[in-house]
């Protein structure tokens, strides 16, 4: 057989040829089908974070308002894809923050609602993606009060606006000022400087805005539920006609990344009457705890080592039932009233609560109807806040850390630990709890003396955080989810180990901590399906799954002990998110992102550098960091300190 009729090979390279002809094809389909689809899932994924994102910022919003303390919200403006050995990607999926141009706000009640002197303006703040296979989505938008959700199918809105409650209608108008112009992946943090409010009544007012959306889509859609309003065009604003009657009307300007440009009259009276339906006064506080003898209603002294807060009353004569009160500070360095305006009850009379922040005087206001009053406050006995981190060695050694001092190892070995806090066992020191290696809750002296053991055996050590504190009537004690992950206990020198409750799920304690402004302390833990949450006071001993605050926790030794950072009473909750973010977050998941890309371990709230204020402190690559001026520039700096574990973290 000569070569040229020799076909023996051809099958073998037919087939070759027939396989990688396949492999081209099903290669090609994976790029021009599987790639986009998978890319597509993580823009949709970022779109909803995006929203999210701007619902903390209109909560961020309202709590700057009346608050001398900057808040911030971060906005993600685009997203990576993942990375693929073979396939290709397309470009990051970039966005734009931006801020529209400024627009007259006017009524024809009144001209100055929202600025004392000259005409107020405000803008709309305007996220626009720029995806690459998700086309539906197009914007979120913030303006007066309403956030928009813009698809290619339609727009969705919240409203807040105009409200109804208590048989008064509520105009609440927050105005945005300054300039905001971002176009990028990275996520951007967007400073909030809030004004004063003013309140005042008006009788069927007419508003004319800026505003995104026409008189159509206001009436229609925007304001569908309100029967009260029509609204009409007028060049590149909306005119919205109120017509029920008496409203209720507010206004504060929210500075973007600056102070606000201007700010609406003062509702604050330093105490002389003039023409008035009604006199505002305070009343004696002196049956308050931590008062002196010498209190009166014009002055009093508190003493912060027996109470950090203070509640005042103020009275109306005649009694006049349902009018708004305003309350002010002039030094917020020393303390802080909340909530800053309150409605009178049939007695004429509403309440505040002061909460002190140092040592000092300062003159708290009352005002209403034209009339108003003062009381000097003076703090003394202040305690000094501990400027000291725990956590764990390399090794598992229980070590203290302050930045005048250095480091000191104790010699105490833990798996779980909880933060340096006063006195818990009555000595007149402080102590550190922590769960030794063999599954027991003990605490020591910062200076490794006199170990206590507060409980059996039966702790859960694979967490790293115990709460301490105290909640519902019980004594300060040590908190902590038992090895079966179902029950919270509680133990203390005097008791023991308690049961506390039974919340269908338990993987770590926070502990007890004012997080919503009730005045009373929320228990505050992570349950088994990964969820932040908090028990009120009260609450049942058995199946009560607690009211989530936060549903991204991932792993649950991202935790820290809830704490009061910008002295207004209420604490919130530092964390790590299950993406690494380290989050600063409020009893409704809001917050500010702090940093990301951090280890997956406990944080902690410490006076670090003894300023008076707590920073954040946090693991990093195996470092110490701590987040310094936590509710102002949010400045990341570093400890030195690289022999953390970050298993068990820093609390």
């Amino acid at each position: 057989m000569g070569l040229i009729r020799d076909a023996r090979g051809q099958s073998v390279v037919i087939g070759s040829l027939l396989i990688f002809t396949v492999l081209i094809v099903a290669f090609s389909g994976y790029q021009a089908f599987a790639v986009p689809d998978q890319n597509a899932e993580v823009e949709a994924e970022h779109f909803q974070t995006v929203e999210d994102q701007f619902a903390r910022l209109q909560g961020g919003v309202v709590n700057a308002v009346g608050d001398t303390d900057v808040r911030s919200t971060s906005i993600t403006l685009g997203t990576q894809y993942p990375s693929r050995a073979f396939a290709l990607n397309p470009p990051p999926a970039a966005g734009r923050l931006e801020t529209t141009a400024p627009g007259d706000v006017n009524f024809d009640k009144s001209n100055n609602v929202c600025r004392a002197d000259g005409t107020a303006t405000t803008r709309s703040l305007v996220y626009t993606p720029g995806y690459n296979e998700f086309r539906e989505p197009q914007a979120v938008g913030y303006e007066s009060r309403v956030l928009s959700r813009e698809f290619e199918s339609g727009t969705r809105y919240d409203q807040r606006l105009v409200r109804s409650g208590g048989g008064t209608d509520e105009i609440n108008l927050f105005l945005l000022t300054g300039s905001v112009d971002e176009n990028g992946v990275s996520s951007y943090s967007l400073e909030l400087n809030g004004s004063n409010r003013h309140t005042t009544t008006l009788t069927d007012p007419t508003i004319t805005l800026p505003s995104r959306f026409d008189a159509a889509t206001w009436e229609d859609e925007i304001l569908a539920d309100r029967s009260d309003v029509n609204a009409t065009d007028d060049d590149d604003q909306v005119k919205l006609n109120f017509t029920g009657g008496n409203y209720r009307v507010s206004c504060a300007v929210i500075g973007l990344d600056g102070d606000p440009a201007f700010s609406p009259p003062s509702d604050v009276d330093t105490g002389t009457d003039g023409d008035a339906a009604y006199s505002t006064e305070w009343l004696d506080p002196s049956s308050e705890p931590g008062t002196s003898p010498s209190c009166s209603d014009a002055q009093c002294t508190l003493d912060a080592s027996v109470s950090k807060t203070l509640g005042l009353t103020a009275e109306t004569t005649p009694a006049a039932e349902d009018a708004t009160i305003s309350f002010s500070a002039s030094n917020s360095t020393v303390g802080t009233v909340a909530p800053a305006t309150n409605e009178t009850g049939s007695d004429g009379r509403a309440l505040t609560r002061m909460r002190a922040r140092s040592n000092g005087t300062m003159k708290v206001y009352a005002a209403s109807g034209g009339s108003g009053d003062v009381i000097d406050v003076t703090v003394t006995d202040f305690p000094a806040l501990r400027a000291a981190a725990v956590f764990t060695d390399s090794d598992g050694n229980v070590t203290t850390a302050e930045q005048a001092t250095g480091e000191n190892t104790l010699a105490a070995k833990a798996d779980v630990l909880g933060p340096l806090v006063s006195d818990i066992d009555g000595d007149g020191s402080d102590d550190i709890p922590y769960v030794s290696t063999g599954g027991t809750v003990h605490i020591v002296n910062p200076d490794g003396t006199d170990k206590t053991e507060l409980s059996s055996n039966n702790v859960k050590v694979s967490t790293s955080l115990l709460g301490v504190g105290r909640w519902d009537g019980a004594d300060t004690s040590v908190y902590f989810a038992d090895g079966d992950e179902s029950i919270i206990y509680r133990t203390n020198p005097s008791e023991g180990e308690v049961q506390v409750v039974n919340p269908g799920g338990v993987s770590a304690v926070a502990g007890p901590a004012d997080i919503n402004g009730s005045d009373a302390n929320e228990l505050v833990y992570v349950g088994s399906s990964q969820k932040l949450k908090y028990l009120e006071p009260g609450a049942e001993p058995g199946g009560n799954e607690g009211i989530v605050i936060y549903d991204q926790v991932g792993s649950s030794v991202g935790l820290g002990r809830p704490a009061d950072f910008n002295g207004n009473g209420t604490a919130r909750i530092p964390m790590v998110d299950g993406s690494g973010n380290l989050l600063l977050v409020d009893s409704n998941g809001n917050g500010p992102e702090l940093d990301t890309g951090v280890d997956k371990a406990p944080v902690a709230a410490v006076d670090w550098d003894d300023d008076g204020e707590l920073e954040v402190m946090y693991l990093k690559g195996g470092e110490l960091k701590y987040i310094d001026d936590v509710t102002g520039g949010q400045i990341k700096k570093d400890t030195e300190i690289d022999n953390a574990d970050t298993a068990t973290g820093v609390t």
